[in-house]
């Protein structure tokens, strides 16, 4: 497969990720007073979502991964729920995207949102080239530098004095002549 459209956008993945998670936090009250959804499948949609979302805006602003982005137990989420809970987003932005071809907008949040699942199995990971990228963006401290002995410099000869010749010189590199 090739790389979506919206690959190295990290900003805007990020601010999809975010509409995704709003989507959820406005959108699954109703669902739930509705009795389409259970109060637990609405918490556990927003709980990953968000994840997504906080995850995507450390990538964008180059911060270190959060270490409860990977604990359900913590808020987090695991890596299949994000997959799961991003392919199910998809679903009906895809559909209407496929209806409205020339919706630019429609078309471009339904791209998004399939990079946000191709990058959920890429490898390698957005999260491990952020993080790759930040330590070379990282200033090198004085006690992470090796100092390098000078060295002497080898003596050129000279244009004036001829080199001696080597017929008189008992030893050459240790070794008897």
């Amino acid at each position: 497969m090739t790389a979506p459209r919206w690959q190295h956008d990290y900003e805007l993945l990020a601010c999809v990720a975010t509409r995704l998670h709003v989507q959820r936090i406005v959108g699954y009250p109703e669902v739930v007073h509705a009795g389409r959804m259970t109060a637990r499948a609405a918490a556990d949609g927003i709980r990953v979502m968000g994840t997504i979302a906080c995850t995507w805006w450390a990538i964008a602003e180059g911060q270190p991964e959060a270490l409860w982005t990977r604990d359900p137990d913590l808020g987090g989420a695991w890596p299949y729920e994000r997959i799961a809970a991003l392919t199910i987003a998809a679903r009906r932005p895809r559909a209407e995207a496929i209806e409205l071809p020339n919706d630019y907008e429609l078309v471009g949040f339904a791209d998004a949102i399939a990079t946000l699942i191709w990058w959920e199995t890429a490898r390698p990971s957005a999260r491990l080239i952020a993080d790759c990228n930040r330590k070379l963006r990282m200033p090198a401290r004085p006690a992470d530098i090796t100092p390098i002995a000078p060295v002497a410099p080898v003596p050129q000869p000279s244009a004036i004095t001829p080199a001696a010749s080597r017929a008189g010189q008992p030893f050459l590199f240790e070794v008897a002549a």
